[in-house]
């Protein structure tokens, strides 16, 4: 999915919603069951497009609230950015290449 196929399927729903992704995965190799995870978006991370084959790409961010935090931590991000209730933009210009 792309940013303008997200924002055509978003821009008809109530804008106060809250939005969440569903993580969905394997529980184990050996048999056909599956785990969904709940987690609601708190950022929003824009990628370096020299990592992914020149393509233009952006993280959806959620998880445990302690988690997100580390994560920020962890790549070196200033304080997310918050733009007007569209959620953060961690800035990864600070990012240690």
């Amino acid at each position: 999915m792309n940013v303008a196929e997200l924002i055509d399927i978003l821009k008809d729903l109530d804008p106060d919603a809250l939005v969440e992704m569903a993580i969905v995965a394997p529980v184990t190799t050996e048999d056909e069951s599956i785990t969904v995870d709940q987690y609601t978006v708190e950022g929003i991370l824009p990628r370096d497009p020299a990592d992914h084959d020149g393509e233009s790409v952006v993280w959806l961010i959620g998880g445990e609230a302690n988690d997100v935090d580390e994560f920020i931590d962890a790549v070196g991000a200033e304080d997310p950015l918050s733009h007007a209730g569209e959620g953060d933009v961690i800035d990864m210009s600070t990012w240690p290449r």
